[in-house]
């Protein structure tokens, strides 16, 4: 009985790790954008929090297993922005970190109709499908702070 209580605490500690990964993410994301925010001088843009979405349309070039967006960037091995048109930026928040998602050329989205959905539809990296955790509803200002921390090396 001793052994299963140990195992169930350790579950539990597993559990909230794995939780607690998936949540810093998507903060240093935010961080990100209001550090950004912030260094433009712009104090409305540091109390607005991202627009949490259920959905976004995409109507891209179409791939054998989904489609592929306008344009993306890696955040980190669990957040990207998805571009569905020169003017549409969205987070994604993947349920799963993807370590290769940095050194990939191309990614792919899969979609009911041209709808992508959280907690449904997945984005495929080399063959592997990472379904969508949360999806984020970002300005231009916001994507653009995100994409160019990430490329600076500050990530």
């Amino acid at each position: 009985m001793a052994n299963r209580a140990g195992l169930i605490s350790l579950a539990a500690a597993a559990a909230l790790t794995v939780g607690a990964a998936g949540v810093s993410s998507v903060a240093s994301a935010r961080a990100a954008a209001t550090e950004g925010a912030a260094a433009g001088g712009n104090t409305a843009d540091q109390a607005q929090a991202y627009e949490p979405v259920d959905s976004f349309v995409i109507f891209t070039f179409t791939r054998p297993r989904g489609w592929s967006p306008y344009d993306w960037s890696p955040i980190d091995d669990h957040t990207v922005v998805i571009w569905t048109n020169p003017f549409t930026p969205y987070l994604v928040e993947l349920a799963y970190p993807s370590n290769d998602m940095r050194f990939v050329h191309a990614i792919g989205v899969t979609s009911s109709g041209s709808r992508v959905y959280a907690k449904f539809d997945a984005v495929l990296i080399r063959g592997f499908r990472y379904p969508i955790k949360n999806i984020y509803k970002l300005s231009r200002d916001e994507a653009k702070n995100l994409t160019s921390r990430n490329k600076s090396g500050n990530s």
